[in-house]
């Protein structure tokens, strides 16, 4: 298989991968020569200041929402995205954050946590966050500063109602199902906005396999800040 898909002749050594990992998933690697999106400044230095920022940033007090036997992600850094999600979001002060995909709140608490008092975060998903038994969200999260819409944006028509709220995001946090399908969706739509403002996109498993194509072919200013965020893959690009 591995002949085949990478056109080498020659015998391939299957991979080995830890059995006791746990969590793994399929991969590959490839050169960033050639690529058409490279790192601007402005991602790079905004990379080098979210981690360090992301380094001294505490969210225990919304990992002690974490339902007993549930695993803490929250508080695991580098090797999940929590703290960096806190981090860009206390530098950059955003006064609209918008979320693709809610599930389990742990994002979104993360990053309301560290928005100026007039910055708002709306967050998306087709299941509203009460019917997750393992939600560590609770109804007073909802305020004026978070709210919660219950639509598919992949749909272009739905996604058009929302036309004058992506405008004008700061921050648009990426974290859909990464099927091979619903991304290619989102990036159509998102084609088709002119921003208000230079606005952040920020994609989560950039290293998963239905991923690597989108992430590969991603023309705009991007970088890969895997090592300080997801362990599947994070990524920042410029959208605007």
């Amino acid at each position: 298989m591995l002949n085949k898909l990478f056109g080498r002749k020659q015998p391939v050594k299957e991979p080995e991968i830890p059995g006791d990992a746990f969590d793994k998933r399929l991969s590959a690697i490839y050169a960033a020569y050639g690529q058409k999106g490279q790192a601007s400044p402005y991602l790079i230095q905004l990379g080098l200041e979210a981690a360090k920022a992301a380094a001294a940033t505490n969210l225990t007090e919304i990992s002690k929402r974490i339902l007993k036997g549930e695993v803490n992600y929250i508080d695991i850094f580098p090797g999940e995205h929590y703290q960096l999600l806190a981090a860009v979001v206390k530098l950059q002060q955003p006064k609209l954050v918008v979320e693709l995909g809610t599930h389990l709140g742990y994002s979104s608490l993360c990053m309301k946590e560290f928005l100026p008092a007039d910055g708002k975060l709306v967050t998306f998903d087709v299941i509203p966050w009460n019917q997750f038994s393992s939600t560590i969200l609770k109804a007073t999260d909802f305020d004026n500063r978070m709210e919660q819409c219950i639509d598919d944006v992949t749909d272009a028509a739905v996604f058009e109602k929302y036309r004058s709220l992506f405008e004008n995001a700061d921050i648009i946090f990426m974290d859909a199902l990464k099927d091979g399908v619903q991304e290619y969706q989102f990036l159509a739509n998102f084609s088709k906005i002119n921003f208000k403002k230079k606005c952040l996109f920020i994609f989560d498993d950039i290293r998963l396999w239905n991923m690597l194509d989108i992430w590969h072919r991603m023309e705009k200013p991007k970088l890969d800040l895997t090592s300080f965020g997801h362990w599947s893959g994070t990524g920042f690009v410029e959208w605007n």
